[in-house]
């Protein structure tokens, strides 16, 4: 971090809170934690609740805005906008803890995350702060539903989960790895890297590798050419990755119709990049070349021309558009099956993605910006009504609002709220700010202003300044208007560290537990 942005962050901040004058840095554990230290894990109790069955649909990248519940004109996602009809519809959902596996955490175990960014990473492609698979004394909601004697599986894509030493299939008496996604090692990359003029026109691929840097996605060509060795082989068996994992999911529903109540988890990591939809979802956005295909945006600020500005938007469609037509395929087999008047079902995403917004695509750090930040979230009860709920939620808050749907209670370490009282009553949330985090950065949102700053100068290395964006005037956060109200600034950075702050011992935990 630059010494300029360092006195503009801290001028911005105001005095340290108590914990961090006394010897408690920010990004740093408290004294006397141990992340390797012993732990102990509460088995969930045994519980009787309505037997209801319970599938959780999440779809990685898939933006809020895609469907027409929250603004979506453009993209055809027919199933989930019928879906929605019939669902509670929250309407300002965001994330908590971000990207992926941190966004995971959170969703398992119904804890938030931030400032959990002190752990060591564990050093794999696509790590960042927090980055790591689940305490030794977190609660999953898969075991809690264990315990009530209730049949889970696990069947997801997401190649990070998949990683060796991940955690996150715990509680699942059933879980199934559909592979192939992005770099997970598949097939075998040829040592000779192939020519990709069919993805990229000539010099994007070097000025990529320029601006990325050595390791990670800086070394693009090794990504892209792993990324194609598995696409030419998960393409033998379907045309996309998610009908693959539909397609086993609605097995999963025929073979075990009869053993409920039952929890069925589904992880799409569609749409996330790579964007290579099949050919006739591409056609609803797209009728030009089919070369260059631009699957991939980019995670730096370099230029994209404006066909590959259109092309990639019109892959992400396409993704967005084949998920909802599977999505559907799920739900119309449980109505197939007799199942759709016991089950509750939900629809959600970990975060969206930049189409092009200032100039920018994808996710990141610095781009906690709505299209990113903001997710649907949709669940529909057996006989209760649809609904829009205003006010905001986050991810922490499914967990306990999934059980309360159960008649089961929630572990006491989760720190969300079942949001059905808001439902009942028809009323707001009435939260006045909610915090997410990604890295060393984190966005604070107001019903009137998002906030997004260093909240670790220590750690960050980059050169972020504050941002602030007037969400009433500019409700897509295109214009940075923090020089125009530095007052707001002050106050919304000190909401900041305040969420930190509180954050220390709410998201301690260890790797290693006691026997």
């Amino acid at each position: 971090m630059s010494e300029n942005k360092r006195r503009q962050f801290l001028k911005l901040a105001g005095p340290l809170p108590a914990a961090m004058a006394t010897g408690c840095k920010a990004g740093a554990a408290p004294q006397g934690h141990d992340i390797q230290g012993s732990a102990k894990w509460e088995r969930p109790p045994k519980q009787t609740g309505n037997s209801l069955n319970l599938l959780v649909f999440v779809a990685d990248t898939f933006r809020a805005d895609n469907l027409e519940a929250y603004g979506s004109d453009w993209v055809q996602t027919p199933n989930l906008n019928r879906f929605a009809q019939q669902s509670i519809v929250f309407q300002d959902a965001y994330a908590e803890g971000l990207p992926t596996i941190p966004a995971r955490r959170v969703l398992y175990t119904g804890r938030r995350i931030v400032p959990t960014y002190h752990v060591a990473q564990l050093g794999e492609l696509g790590s960042s702060p927090g980055w790591h698979h689940l305490y030794h004394e977190d609660v999953t909601l898969s075991e809690v539903l264990w315990e009530a004697g209730y049949s889970t599986a696990l069947i997801a894509d997401l190649p990070h989960l998949q990683r060796p030493g991940r955690n996150f299939h715990r509680g699942y008496k059933y879980f199934e790895w559909i592979r192939g996604q992005e770099t997970d090692y598949y097939a075998l990359a040829p040592r000779k890297t192939p020519d990709f003029s069919d993805l990229f026109p000539a010099g994007y691929i070097d000025e990529v590798e320029k601006q990325y840097g050595d390791g990670g996605r800086g070394d693009f060509r090794k990504f892209l050419n792993q990324y194609t060795a598995n696409r030419k082989r998960w393409l033998k068996n379907g045309d996309s990755i998610v009908e693959q994992t539909a397609r086993r999911a609605i097995d999963w529903l025929k073979q075990n119709r009869d053993e409920g109540p039952f929890y069925l988890h589904i992880e799409s990591f569609d749409p996330h990049e790579p964007w290579d939809p099949p050919a006739d979802f591409l056609r609803k956005y797209y009728s030009g070349p089919a070369t260059p295909s631009w699957p991939e945006p980019p995670y730096t600020n370099i230029q994209v021309p404006p066909e590959g500005v259109k092309r990639l938007r019109a892959n992400y469609a396409g993704e967005a558009s084949n998920v909802d037509h599977w999505f559907g395929k799920i739900v119309e087999t449980l109505g197939d099956l007799g199942l759709a008047d016991n089950t509750v079902v939900v629809f959600l995403s970990d975060h969206g993605a930049l189409l092009g917004e200032q100039g920018q695509f994808a996710k990141g750090a610095e781009r906690q910006r709505v299209q990113v930040t903001r997710i649907p979230l949709l669940v529909r009860v057996p006989g209760q009504s649809s609904a829009k709920v205003s006010g905001f939620v986050q991810h922490p808050d499914l967990l306990p609002t999934l059980l309360g749907r159960l008649n089961l209670k929630a572990p006491a370490r989760a720190t969300g709220q079942d949001l059905w009282e808001y439902v009942a009553k028809k009323e707001s949330t009435n939260r006045d700010h909610i915090v997410t985090g990604f890295g060393w950065i984190a966005s604070v949102r107001t019903p009137i202003w998002t906030y997004v700053a260093v909240w670790n100068p220590e750690k960050y290395t980059g050169t972020f300044a504050p941002q602030l964006y007037d969400v009433r005037k500019d409700p897509q956060e295109l214009r940075n208007v923090v020089d125009s109200y530095p007052q707001v600034a002050k106050d919304l950075q000190a909401k900041l560290r305040a969420y930190i702050d509180s954050g220390w011992d709410i998201t301690r935990g260890s790797f290693a537990g006691s026997v």
